[in-house]
């Protein structure tokens, strides 16, 4: 199969769905050709992997040479990894549907699949409500041209599958972005000067709004509160955010790493904390690096939230409800009491990433998919 992906950005960028897609098109690689047309200036190579800087996300306009390119090298398939913001100021950027809608025209042979990460912005405020017209239409025209959809959490696959009767409209999840490097807890920590009778609590990944760090600062006090001598160790590029929003809880934040060493010090954790406003879910990658790395997790539940976290709660992690910070301290506390369940619960969730989320399976996923539908 001869794939095109279209990905605004690319490692060495800080983004996520740009390093999603640098692991997924090395993957592909291994099956099928591959080509990313990016934004991205100077992208990092990727072994098997054709990269053409097509466009640039600062020139709405440009994203037209897409279909320039697709003409003079027709794929079978083309798979736009989507954000609005990705593509436009304010998540807006009239001329990639119509990119879309002539790439069919110019290449009437190539099938066309879109990956949402995201639809548009939740309606939280009302610049978001204002955002979100826009940005809602923008989607419905890119599933118009759309041979089929995938969606990085189930709720969205259910849910938009109501938009684009008679589409194909899939769920596909994402991995981890870090490979797993193999180094023993004590290592760990001796490289941070942390001694091993000592409590670390885990935070990884940019602040987003969606972070919810009442529930991280509840968890840290109440964990200080039964005595314990603790660390709050953060791995990310918003350090001056942690300090400000956590001041006074013990903390280790430094950041940005290479993925090497955002690898090697998450196996300095004990508890891995993803509280998110909208439920932990199969679109956060910084749940699935804690659960790869066997690092026992503690999530919120609500309406975003996947099945399969609904189901593996109590056995590959522990959940709350995202309204009850109670909730959310008492399962910290539940594992830093309970060594044997702290155990269970991180081999567990390490079981549950092998058996769906691993680069392998999700490219599995995602071909099959296409392939019916050739």
């Amino acid at each position: 199969m001869n794939i095109i992906i279209i990905a605004a950005a690319l490692p060495p960028q800080l983004d996520g769905i740009g390093d999603y897609t640098a692991c997924l098109a090395a993957e592909l690689a291994r099956s099928a050709s591959v080509t990313i047309l990016t934004g991205a200036p100077t992208p990092d190579p990727i072994p098997g992997v054709r990269i053409e800087t097509v466009f640039s996300a600062d020139a709405p306009a440009s994203v037209q040479g897409i279909a320039d390119y697709v003409k003079a090298n027709p794929p079978d398939w083309v798979l736009l990894q989507y954000n609005p913001f990705s593509y436009g100021k304010w998540g807006l950027n009239l001329h990639l549907p119509e990119t879309l809608r002539r790439l069919r025209r110019v290449s009437p042979g190539t099938r066309l699949a879109v990956m949402v990460h995201e639809p548009f912005v939740p309606i939280i405020t009302p610049q978001f409500a204002v955002m979100a017209t826009w940005q809602r239409w923008q989607l419905w025209r890119l599933g118009q041209a759309a041979d089929v959809l995938f969606f990085s959490i189930d709720p969205w696959a259910k849910r938009f599958s109501k938009w684009f009767p008679g589409k194909s409209v899939h769920h596909l999840p994402v991995g981890s972005n870090i490979p797993l490097v193999p180094i023993s807890r004590q290592e760990a920590r001796e490289r941070l000067s942390i001694s091993s009778d000592v409590v670390v609590l885990g935070l990884f990944g940019s602040m987003h709004i969606s972070r919810m760090l009442g529930h991280v600062r509840a968890a840290a006090q109440s964990v200080q509160d039964a005595g314990k001598n603790f660390i709050l160790l953060y791995v990310g590029p918003s350090k001056r955010a942690i300090y400000s929003a956590l001041e006074g809880i013990p903390m280790i934040a430094d950041g940005p790493f290479p993925s090497e060493e955002i690898s090697r010090r998450f196996s300095a954790m004990d508890v891995h904390l993803t509280p998110f406003d909208d439920g932990i879910s199969t679109r956060r990658g910084s749940v699935m690096c804690g659960l790869q790395h066997g690092i026992a997790t503690v999530g919120t539940r609500n309406y975003n939230t996947d099945k399969v976290f609904w189901q593996a709660s109590g056995e590959a992690l522990l959940l709350a409800a995202t309204h009850d910070e109670a909730e959310y301290k008492a399962q910290v506390l539940r594992l830093l009491e309970q060594p044997e369940l702290r155990t269970d619960v991180a081999q567990g969730g390490q079981r549950l990433y092998q058996e769906n989320f691993t680069w392998e399976r999700i490219t599995g996923s995602l071909l099959t998919s296409l392939e019916a539908t050739l």
